[in-house]
């Protein structure tokens, strides 16, 4: 399965036939989960599979907000125990399964809880500890051709816009176009990068005081699907890369990690 090439052909989906999958594709989809990566050591994203999606649907709609109501006939609901960066660790992990999803031919689109942690629990055991965080609405689209993306479905922002301090190298800038492609909350694209030699530092856009009330929680979850990205176009161009932390400031941008591609030397 290459991750990679998905990058190129996923994209959300709104309108699901309300048929269910059938059971080897729910079975396939429960060994994606049981194998999804995690971000960082100990913490683990927990993935319920809602089975029952239309009756879900159905009686969530009055529940979520605008932009989470979606009909779907299954649906993934993400939680997490709330440590200091689990949304970019839900994020990061995500970003793996919907790709992975739409390889299998799969229609998905992210959505956002509004429902509060006892309405959810009708429906699956949510862990004590863990709170929800997001939802992934998931079947075959209404439109099998709704599946890929048409020429102009990206509506992203270009690599001036995102590499704020660079020069970047030739070779690294398959890496930038695939992770610019990354889905967002809103379309807000909140990441930024600033490429030093073989290293780029990871950073999000630091918001006003009403914006960073609305966004920041998925903003965060963006900054772990975009991190996602940035490694599995590393890993398909052969690279090779180390995760660190360094001292990197900027007066509009809050860091999060720096990425150290590893160049093999070269052969005599």
């Amino acid at each position: 399965m290459e991750l990679y090439e998905n990058i190129f052909k996923r994209k959300s989906t709104k309108a699901f036939q309300m048929d269910s999958l059938d059971e080897d594709s729910l079975r396939r989809v429960e060994e994606i989960l049981k194998t999804a990566p995690n971000l960082f050591e100990g913490m683990k994203v927990t993935y319920g599979l809602l089975r029952e999606g239309k009756e879900f649907s159905e009686k969530a709609t009055g529940i979520l907000g605008a932009y989470t109501r979606v009909k779907a006939p299954h649906f993934l609901i993400l939680t997490m125990e709330p440590k200091p960066g689990f949304r970019q660790a839900t994020g990061y992990s995500l970003a793996h399964v919907v790709l992975a999803l739409n390889d299998l031919g799969i229609a998905t689109c992210i959505t956002y809880p509004g429902a509060d942690k006892e309405v959810l629990q009708k429906y699956l055991e949510i862990p004590e500890e863990e709170v929800p965080v997001l939802f992934v609405a998931f079947g075959n689209p209404q439109n099998p051709a709704e599946l890929y993306p048409p020429l102009d479905y990206y509506k992203r922002r270009g690599l001036s816009d995102i590499i704020i301090q660079g020069p970047v190298k030739r070779k690294y800038k398959p890496l930038f176009e695939a992770v610019r492609l990354a889905p967002s909350s809103f379309n807000t694209q909140p990441w930024r990068f600033s490429v030093d030699g073989n290293k780029v530092h990871v950073a999000r856009v630091k918001l006003g005081f009403v914006k960073n009330k609305l966004f920041s929680s998925l903003n965060k979850i963006d900054m772990g699907i975009a991190l996602a990205y940035l490694l599995i176009a590393i890993k398909a161009k052969n690279f090779k890369f180390n995760l660190i932390k360094e001292e990197f400031s900027h007066p509009e941008m809050e860091y999060m990690i720096t990425v150290e591609i590893l160049e093999e030397p070269r052969r005599p």
